[in-house]
């Protein structure tokens, strides 16, 4: 039966690799599957993804013509409307503002959660429009729990009943599809975090800064992440703590199959436990 697999976790969690070797084990199975990882040109999500109209996207084109062909080869056009996997474009010294530049044309730069929620929302209804003749299982790592959440928490400050009713929206509209999100839960958040940090450093922070950089900064410039508290590397864990008790709650209140697994460094086992419920 074709299957639509979200792979969820923390940071760390190993959603990307988990989500490959599920790709490469469905390959042993011939099963016809799609794999799409977080910041790839996606159906269903715009995290990392630069939107422009017709006139913006010229300029962009016009402002970058030395990476011009590598822009395109990671833009789509849909009713007029062109969509760029930006962090997917290679930068030099000379363009190396582009990421920057991108940025102010994500969704997630909105104060709007409806604005937000609607074309997210959009996105998903074609998509699941086309798959429903589509014969092809899909595999979506990080994109239906991390990404939202993180908005809902640090720019609109939800509380957890309405995180839950926001969520349940979109489980809704798989009433009618397979679905199965496996949540990879960390039992020891710290090492795990401090493991992709030093994974996630950057060869050359002239052109872009480490990802643990760049979380801490925008926890610290959030109005919810000073509330909390959530300032400096200390307070990175402990938004990532608070945030895995919500998603587990969360997933509790979803309309599709869910299962959580928990990882203690042993990836191998995490990747066995998921397979017995292909």
């Amino acid at each position: 039966m074709r299957t639509i697999y979200l792979i969820e976790g923390l940071p760390g969690s190993g959603k990307t690799t988990l989500s490959r070797r599920l790709s490469a084990y469905l390959d042993t199975k011939n099963i016809q599957h799609k794999l799409f990882n977080e910041g790839d040109l996606h159906p269903v999500d715009l995290a990392w993804t630069a939107i422009f109209n017709e006139s913006d996207y010229k300029k962009l084109l016009s402002k970058f013509d030395s990476i011009k062909a590598d822009i395109l080869n990671h833009s789509k056009n849909v009713d007029d409307t062109y969509y760029v996997a930006y962090t997917k474009v290679g930068v030099n010294e000379d363009t190396k503002d582009f990421y920057t530049y991108c940025k102010a044309y994500e969704i997630y730069i909105t104060d709007d959660l409806d604005h937000f929620f609607e074309a997210h929302l959009n996105l998903w209804h074609k998509f699941l429009k086309a798959y429903s003749n589509d014969q092809s299982s899909y595999i979506f790592e990080c994109i239906f729990l991390q990404n939202h959440i993180n908005e809902l928490i640090l720019k609109h400050d939800l509380n957890q009943e309405e995180m839950i009713n926001y969520f349940q929206k979109f489980s809704d509209m798989f009433k009618d599809f397979e679905v199965k999100l496996f949540y990879i839960n960390q039992i020891d958040v710290l090492s795990s975090i401090q493991k992709i940090t030093d994974e996630r450093r950057t060869d050359n922070k002239a052109l872009y800064k480490d990802w643990i950089d760049l979380v801490i900064e925008y926890f610290e410039q959030t109005k919810y992440g000073k509330k909390k508290g959530y300032i400096g590397f200390e307070g990175a864990i402990k938004y990532f703590m608070d945030r895995k008790v919500l998603e587990l709650e969360i997933i509790k209140h979803l309309k599709m199959d869910t299962y959580v697994i928990n990882l203690d460094n042993d990836y191998d086992k995490v990747f066995n436990e998921m397979i017995k419920h292909i």
